[in-house]
């Protein structure tokens, strides 16, 4: 028993001197401190505009981006994926229809925590922390600014359709077309009404929207609000811009 409480006690040594963290060894306490505090990446990916703190979150990324490699196939349905972690949460929100990470601001619902922070930071606090490096636009997650560079600015469409000829910047948007306009699929039913969509976003943003009729995005110009920050877009474009385009 003591000889227990003494392992317990020296499994997690290592502390973060910035916050409650701990780890078992000093070298995964400094890339705690180098990846999280410091907020370095010195690991910079070749073919596009992503960093990372770790080499090896470098070499899954080249591997599963850029070589288009998916080792890891589900065991329900067709789809593979890059990572052993994008295989679970598919299989956790796709197949087991998990979404446990409920957003405290809306009624949004992540089946990833990674995800529900990302959505409070870009949504709800309106945070843009991703420039791109080539025009004016931001991003609230560094995802986001990869796919913006390579669809956007090197026109890259690499993901074709297999029913027809649309092509995509990425597989997550080829595979939401080929369920919404070839399977006609509509997973995400509004607890509200009988409508019903492809994707969680698309039934969070309804919910927002039409049954809580918020609000959100302010007009800097004028007293109107609008739901939808495209929608606040298309506002300022075309009545404030006078764009027609």
């Amino acid at each position: 028993m003591v000889k227990e409480a003494k392992f317990k006690q020296t499994k997690r040594a290592h502390a973060c001197p910035h916050c409650a963290a701990a780890f078992g060894r000093a070298s995964d306490t400094r890339k705690h401190v180098r990846a999280v505090h410091e907020k370095r990446r010195d690991h910079a990916c070749p073919h596009c505009a992503a960093a990372f703190s770790e080499a090896s979150h470098l070499t899954t990324h080249v591997r599963a981006v850029h070589e288009k490699r998916k080792d890891h196939a589900c065991p329900h349905c067709a789809a593979a994926f890059g990572t052993a972690p994008n295989l679970t949460k598919h299989v956790r929100t796709v197949h087991e229809k998990r979404r446990d990470h409920v957003c405290p601001h809306c009624a949004a619902a992540f089946g990833d925590a990674s995800h529900l922070l990302k959505h409070v930071r870009a949504v709800h606090e309106k945070r843009r922390d991703h420039a791109c490096p080539r025009c004016a636009a931001t991003f609230g997650w560094a995802s986001d600014l990869t796919r913006h560079v390579l669809t956007v600015h090197e026109k890259r469409r690499d993901h074709a359709c297999p029913h027809c000829a649309a092509t995509f910047g990425e597989a997550g948007t080829l595979t939401s077309h080929v369920r919404s306009v070839h399977e006609m699929r509509k997973d995400h039913a509004c607890p509200h009404c009988a409508a019903a969509f492809t994707q969680a976003g698309t039934l969070a943003r309804h919910v927002r929207s039409v049954h809580e009729k918020r609000k959100d995005h302010a007009c800097p110009h004028c007293a109107a609000g609008f739901s939808l920050a495209n929608s606040l877009a298309r506002h300022v474009r075309t009545v404030h811009k006078k764009r027609r385009d």
